[in-house]
């Protein structure tokens, strides 16, 4: 620990230093200038595992935390490992796992008193039985020395981080200041294909957002007109989605969600609110009510199916993950030549521009063993804190936006859109509570049993859930960020 702290204050003095001899706009916590300091780990060798979940077929290995091998990003994301390397004289030696087997190793291992790793980024879906289990380091009690969460440009917004809470403390952090990566985490923006919608005589979507218009009735018209028939055959079908993200989405259009209400962090479920009942008609009218012509239902059941529809260019409107539409697994950036990614029209209840999005998991989480096992911890967190730095280039969020929109977008009102429905995006709670979390959205789109009769069904889940994995995690903004205001 004296060594830690000696090479804390080496660190610090050398920055400072460096900002009195040259004008800077900006002070970052390290020198990545290339010259290497005198003090450091003494060659310390740090085992960073590097694993994500798809969802497809794509090979994990084929990216640099996260970045596509052979793009820029992955080769400034090779560059700051190799610089941190240097300035911390220690070796950082990064493995790429697949999902499951990476899994299985690490709680296997840590359970029988062995750490795989000193750090990983991996995607967040068992950080919260991990975290219950004693298996992770809390990121503000035992580490909050040297690494601090607060800092959201870096580390992430508190709705983002609300998946990786437990009790007193949160137990991972996300790479929010490196472009991409926690762009494409999260569910379920409404994605169209403009091509198809204008050869089908449909309005441009983005228009009627700027019109205030861009609701249910005006939605439903328009998957009316960008549904193509051709004698028996459906060739166009105005939407392809999967249920229950369809379903959580047109929920959260209308302003519910399970754990907010009015917008804020709730600890009573707020799926009770009146405002379900609009939604759930809405979610029906359109899968098998009167629209059910142009709901496409043979994709529904399975996500990956949807894309591969959308991607075909069998659909002219699909909600779906980020992580599909633009990134490493990004099949519609590939396959589509002209979409636009949306805000969901919105129902009675909320304000013309209202946005909402949601989300069951973050696909790039750093996190770290527990401290009782892994004795290089601090180490890995002084590591871990520096190579997260902004990237070269991408110093300030207006730079990543900007990379953002022009890369990923074909129109700044997407790229608005985009950022609209991150800022409000809710955790759904699926990996922590269970997938029975999602049993009345899915029930809603998949079953014409009555929505008073579903909320009756599912109340005393619902209870049990707030009373058990929801409220361990809620509990945590009471600690974690005390001045937000929540409903009790």
């Amino acid at each position: 620990m004296k060594k830690i702290i000696c090479l804390i204050l080496a660190v610090i003095m050398s920055v400072t230093l460096l900002s009195c001899t040259q004008e800077q706009e900006e002070v970052f916590d390290i020198d990545f200038s290339g010259e290497a300091v005198e003090t450091g780990f003494d060659g310390l060798e740090l085992s960073f595992y590097s694993s994500f979940y798809s969802g497809n077929n794509n090979t994990e290995g084929e990216n640099v935390l996260g970045y596509p091998i052979g793009t820029g990003l992955a080769d400034l994301a090779t560059e700051r490992l190799r610089e941190v390397e240097k300035t911390y004289d220690c070796k950082i030696n990064l493995e790429y796992k697949n999902w499951s087997d990476f899994s299985n190793a690490f709680s296997s291992g840590i359970a029988g008193g062995v750490s795989p790793c000193e750090l990983a980024l991996i995607t967040s879906f068992d950080i919260y039985s991990w975290a219950k289990a004693g298996y992770l380091a809390g990121i503000n009690n035992e580490l909050g020395d040297y690494i601090d969460y607060t800092n959201s440009a870096k580390w992430g917004e508190s709705n983002l981080l609300e998946c990786v809470f437990y009790k007193d403390d949160l137990y991972g952090l996300l790479p929010a200041a490196w472009p991409d990566l926690i762009y494409s985490s999260f569910g379920y923006p409404l994605v169209a294909n403009m091509d198809i919608i204008a050869s089908a005589g449909g309005d441009d979507p983005r228009e009627l957002y700027e019109q205030g218009v861009w609701n249910w009735a005006t939605f439903n018209d328009q998957l009316e007109k960008c549904t193509v028939i051709e004698g028996s055959e459906t060739k166009i079908f105005g939407l392809t989605a999967h249920s229950p993200y369809f379903s959580e989405m047109i929920l959260g259009s209308n302003g519910v969600a399970l754990a907010r209400i009015g917008g804020k962090v709730s600890l009573r479920c707020g799926f009770f609110e009146s405002s379900l009942y609009a939604a759930a008609d809405e979610v029906r009218h359109v899968i098998y009510g009167p629209l059910a012509y142009t709901f496409d239902k043979t994709s529904e059941p399975d996500p990956n199916a949807v894309v591969a529809k959308f991607c075909a260019e069998e659909a002219a409107y699909s909600f779906m993950p980020t992580k599909f539409i633009f990134g490493v697994w990004g099949d519609v950036a590939q396959s589509i030549d002209n979409y636009a990614v949306l805000r969901t029209p919105v129902g009675p209840d909320v304000p013309s521009d209202h946005a909402f999005g949601i989300f069951d998991g973050m696909t790039y989480t750093l996190a770290f063993p527990t401290s009782t096992i892994n004795h290089n911890i601090e180490a890995a967190a002084i590591v871990a804190d520096a190579i997260f730095e902004p990237l070269t280039g991408y110093e300030t969020i207006d730079d990543v936006k900007a990379y953002m929109t022009h890369n990923n977008f074909f129109d700044d009102r997407d790229a608005e859109a985009f950022y609209d429905i991150l800022d409000n995006c809710a955790y759904n709670h699926f990996y922590s509570a269970g997938g029975a979390v999602r049993n009345i959205s899915a029930e809603i789109g998949r079953t014409d049993t009555p929505t008073a009769e579903l909320l009756e069904k599912y109340e005393s889940e619902v209870n049990d859930f707030f009373a058990n994995a929801v409220g361990d995690m809620l509990q945590a903004y009471a600690v974690l960020y005390p001045d937000l205001e929540t409903v009790e």
